[in-house]
């Protein structure tokens, strides 16, 4: 029986918003979307049914929330196509699955999604999934372009999503180290700023990334949440402060900060 809303959001978008019944249809799919803008109320306002958009979604993401759109008893119109050409690849796409959109932490061309966003949104599949009987994986959680015809979700990773859901345990992480009391100047990399210390996560895991400072380099595996990682550097990176140690001989960067805001606590 579908059910309102997920016990872990964090509020509900009182707005009307588009939906519809599912028609005797059960729930067996988890359809992965992105805003395809860094403002969450824009998004949702595109649902809201005096847009006239026809659109909408059951769950908004954010770094800190997750926000209840439209019920789970309804389907939302996420994924039907767009009409023409655009025939989508399963049958009764919105009667069958429960949509989640994430808000972007970066805009075009990259469209990416912040760690934590997409931490949340395990979170939540693994609750849906949990809820409803549906295999965690890749056959039942999807990206929205392979439903239908188009660039969503963006630079958002359905495949870290499941991972995630599932304890990580797909992942290979690199596990984090302390680096030698006094690094030497050849550890620490171009631009970084020599700093020893250690960096004690808050209640969201992160993803770490290896070879560069960059969201878009290797993922090396999660710093899971309240967990201590040493640094001896550190660099702003657009938006985000991100530390470094080495491991292993790889160069191995975490994203800490984003703006002034300190995703845990330092020592």
């Amino acid at each position: 029986m579908a059910r309102r809303f997920s016990g872990l959001i964090t509020s509900e978008n009182p707005n009307p918003m588009y939906g519809g019944g599912r028609n005797g249809v059960g729930i067996d799919r988890i359809v992965i979307h992105h805003n395809a803008t860094t403002k969450k109320n824009i998004a949702m306002s595109t649902w809201y049914t005096s847009s006239g958009n026809y659109t909408s979604a059951h769950y908004e993401v954010t770094p800190t929330e997750i926000i209840g759109c439209v019920e789970e008893t309804y389907s939302a119109y996420h994924c039907g196509g767009t009409g023409s050409n655009d025939v989508p690849k399963m049958s009764n796409p919105n009667e069958r699955s429960i949509g989640i959109e994430n808000v972007n932490s970066t805009g075009a061309p990259s469209w990416s999604v912040d760690p934590r966003t997409v931490a949340n949104t395990a979170k939540l599949v693994r609750d849906i999934c949990d809820y409803y009987g549906i295999p965690c994986d890749r056959q039942h959680v999807l990206a929205h372009d392979e439903v239908t015809a188009t660039a969503c979700p963006g630079g958002l990773d359905v495949d870290e999503v499941v991972r995630l859901a599932n304890g990580g345990s797909a992942a290979t992480p690199v596990q984090p180290v302390a680096p030698t009391p006094k690094p030497a100047a050849s550890n620490i990399p171009a631009g970084f700023t020599p700093e020893s210390g250690t960096f004690v996560n808050g209640d969201t895991p992160i993803m770490n990334r290896v070879g560069a400072a960059s969201f878009n380099a290797a993922q090396g595996g999660y710093l899971p949440a309240f967990a201590s990682w040493k640094y001896d550097s550190w660099k702003r990176v657009g938006n985000y402060v991100m530390i470094h140690h080495v491991y292993n001989g790889a160069h191995v960067f975490l994203p800490v900060r984003e703006g002034s805001v300190a995703w845990g606590t330092f020592k």
